[in-house]
Order: C-alpha cells, then structure tokens, then sequence
C-alpha cells in the first residue's frame, strides 16, 4: 500500500511540474485545431494532457491516456471548455 501511495505521489507532482511548464509556455504545445479551435496537447508518459491557451488562463480540457481513441472521444463528446 505505501509503495503505492509513493508511486501516485510522484506521478501527480511530475504530472503538476509539466502543467506548470504549460502555464508558462502556453503555446509548447502542438495544436490540435482539427479537434477544435485553439486545442493543443503536451505529453506526460503514456498520457495527453489537451488544453486552450487564453489571454488570462490556460484551461486543461483534459487528461487521456495514449490508449483512449481520441477521433472516437470528440465524435460522442464535446471536446473543449
């Protein structure tokens, strides 16, 4: 249990250390504007972390793991804020 606790731990800070660097360089990311307008994802290991850059905020639209089918996620669902 405590080896999994550490685990989750350094993920979510690993995982808080790449959507700092997101809040600094808003536009690292590569643009996903055929998924909708002004998308953009960075990666962190086997996970997509989608977001939009604005003026006063970035806001992360969401966090999917390499394996979710992406084309088939935006064809059921909404895919932004």
């Amino acid at each position: 249990m405590e080896a999994s606790e550490t685990i989750a731990s350094e993920f979510l800070s690993d995982m808080a250390a790449k959507l700092d660097e997101v809040l600094r360089f808003p536009f690292c990311g590569a643009s996903r504007f055929h998924l909708a307008a002004n998308l953009r994802v960075i990666f962190y290991g086997n996970y997509a972390i989608y977001y939009l850059p604005r003026k006063t905020e970035t806001v992360i639209v969401r966090v999917l793991h390499g394996s979710r089918d992406i084309a088939a996620i935006v064809d059921r669902e909404w895919f932004s804020d």
